[in-house]
């Protein structure tokens, strides 16, 4: 199967309004109508968090632009949603907020790491428990597990100090359950791509602004918008890209 990645969308709450200059409902366009002509046809949308800027107007612009979608839109929090608003306003098709998904060989968990308000992330009540008993349920199909914050470092201190820390945990839980084939968040604006223990390592810029890689300080990327396919092949292989979107689109 083909999933197209969106995350951090972080869209104003107004026609062309802008987060940290640039304006995110258009950037988040450009970067649809992008996957749309270079991606190839995909299953499905999935969108890993940050899906608005603190406002829930926000969701009723996302609903504008993906409303008609005959695929199904998977959408996760972040640190900047709103998760009453969220459930309220996409709590309908073609938008899913199902923790796990099944699509042929493949099952896909969706871990729930924000607190809203708190930039950092963690993985609070069962959210381990419901993992690791959803990955032995389906322990005959390969998953891909799927979550906001950073579970590994990206070697950026100031990002670094606001992923998940109950890290350590998850990687348990990944490392016990031989199943597991990748591990795929947002949150960093900016790629990432690593092998560790067999288990593929995904981190996908933001569909608006980035942020400089391998830096101690805050500091934004000249980078373009930029969002992630996936293909999911039947014999446990993760085909990946990450595709950037000039400004011509």
């Amino acid at each position: 199967m083909r999933l197209i990645q969106f995350t951090d969308l972080h869209l104003a709450p107004e026609e062309s309004g802008q987060v940290r200059g640039v304006d995110t409902r258009d950037s988040f366009r450009r970067c649809l109508a992008h996957a749309r002509r270079h991606a190839g046809p995909a299953d499905a949308f999935l969108l890993t968090g940050d899906l608005v800027q603190d406002d829930p107007r926000g969701y009723h612009a996302l609903v504008e632009i993906l409303g008609g979608e005959t695929r199904p839109v998977h959408c996760m929090p972040g640190n900047h949603d709103l998760p009453d608003a969220m459930a309220r306003v996409l709590g309908h098709a073609p938008f899913d907020l199902s923790p796990v998904l099944r699509y042929g060989e493949w099952t896909i968990v969706l871990l729930d790491s924000a607190i809203p308000g708190i930039h950092h992330g963690e993985l609070r009540g069962d959210s381990l428990g419901f993992l690791d008993r959803t990955l032995a349920r389906f322990s005959d199909t390969h998953a891909l597990v799927v979550l906001h914050h950073q579970p590994v470092p990206v070697g950026s201190a100031w990002l670094d100090s606001i992923g998940l820390v109950d890290a350590g945990a998850l990687l348990e839980v990944v490392a016990r359950r031989a199943n597991v084939r990748g591990l795929l968040w947002g949150h960093v604006h900016q790629a990432f791509d690593d092998v560790r223990d067999g288990v593929v390592l995904m981190a996908t810029p933001s569909t608006c602004f980035q942020f400089v890689p391998q830096r101690d300080d805050f500091a934004v990327d000249d980078r373009p918008p930029g969002y992630r396919r996936l293909d999911l092949l039947a014999d446990g292989r993760i085909d990946t890209e990450v595709c950037w979107v000039p400004e011509e689109g």
